[in-house]
């Protein structure tokens, strides 16, 4: 705003017509109830029609909260906010754009840098016309193999992706199935409040725990695990009828947990990274060739050509780390918060004792479950 005001104060020190035009606006604005004399002692005001009124701080505050509610709103379909997505758009775009235009200034100082490294009348020839076919063939391998390692990886992932949704939606049916079961078996034995803390602490410690080392949760102790403390709770010298529902959920769990393992290590993205500088280093090498044929101005061409070859490259690697790391818009953590939901509010039910079951006889009367 200031910077605003400043140049409007330049124009009307420039044009004395639009001073004069500020200033008839600027007493015309002024208040109603002011006497005529103070309106003419008072001082030009010339930025008075330029300065816009301030919104008053309840619509601002208004303004903030209508954004932090779309921005957290979560999308039916994809169960995915838009700042989720917004994080993994800047997350890809931000490195390739920066990437982009490092490379374009940088293109021409390493053209020049390696013809003056060279200065070879015959490697010149060799490279502005690429006779031996030695250039052609090399970029040919490293493009090959650069493209089938990462279209391999980014399958891999895509179908570890979607192995995690599949566990998701297995995992949480069990687990519905199980309330389900353990209302109508032990809905009025003493031990039904403890099961259902059971189950609470299940979805908590373990459903939710999406960011925890899966090997660690697969890897605690028997005596702190809620399943084997449902089995302990409801077996009698035999296992209960619950024993299959409880053994379904642990394979669905292992399905989950297996799922969501990593399985790339750091060293497979560092060498996708390495492979991708073989391959945008060779560029250079023929930019010191071609310079010869057009100086400086075909350098800035192909200073183009590779700034965009670098942005989709940058691409390409940016999207498989977001989905190796299982960040923002890959995160399956707001299809979880959807998925169990309903589950919880409904043991929460049960739990205060709020939840009621249809009657034995005509599905009219209702009894709530202690």
């Amino acid at each position: 705003m200031r910077i605003v005001v400043a140049i409007v104060a330049i124009i009307c020190a420039a044009c004395p017509a639009l001073g004069f035009k500020a200033h008839i606006i600027s007493l015309h604005a002024r208040p109603s109830n002011a006497s005529p004399s103070k309106l003419l002692s008072a001082p030009p005001n010339p930025f008075r029609a330029a300065m816009p009124p301030a919104l008053p701080a309840k619509d601002e505050k208004d303004l903030t909260s209508k954004i932090t509610t779309y921005l957290n709103t979560v999308d039916p379909n994809s169960c995915q906010t838009p700042l989720n997505n917004l994080k993994t758009l800047l997350r890809i775009t931000v490195p390739s754009v920066v990437a982009a235009v490092g490379a374009f200034f940088a293109f021409p100082y390493l053209a020049l840098s390696l013809a003056a490294a060279v200065n070879n009348a015959g490697v010149f020839a060799v490279l502005s016309q690429d006779s031996s076919q030695f250039v052609q063939n090399f970029l040919t391998v490293t493009g090959l193999l650069f493209s089938i390692l990462v279209g391999q990886t980014y399958y891999f992932m895509y179908q570890q992706q979607e192995a995690v949704y599949l566990s998701l939606f297995n995992e949480v049916t069990e687990a519905k199935s199980l309330l389900e079961q353990t209302t109508l078996i032990a809905g009025s034995r003493p031990i039904y409040p403890k099961i259902l803390a059971y189950i609470n602490s299940y979805i908590n410690n373990d459903l939710r725990q999406l960011n925890s080392p899966p090997s660690r949760l697969l890897a605690r102790r028997p005596d702190k695990d809620p399943l084997e403390s449902i089995m302990f709770v409801t077996s009698v010298g035999v296992p209960s009828s619950l024993y299959e529902t409880v053994r379904t959920l642990r394979q669905a769990r292992a399905g989950r947990l297996g799922s969501m393992q990593r399985k790339l290590p750091s060293s497979h993205i560092f060498l996708l990274q390495i492979l991708a500088f073989i391959e945008l280093l060779s560029f250079p090498l023929l930019g010191a060739g071609t310079q010869t044929i057009g100086g400086y101005n075909i350098l800035t061409v192909e200073g183009y050509l590779f700034a965009v070859m670098t942005f989709g490259i940058v691409l390409t690697l940016r999207t498989i780390m977001e989905l190796w790391n299982m960040k923002g818009a890959y995160n399956v953590e707001g299809v979880m918060k959807v998925m169990v939901s309903g589950l919880e509010e409904e043991l929460k039910e049960r739990m205060d004792g709020c939840r009621k079951l249809p009657g034995p006889d005509d599905g009219k009367e209702w009894y709530d479950v202690e």
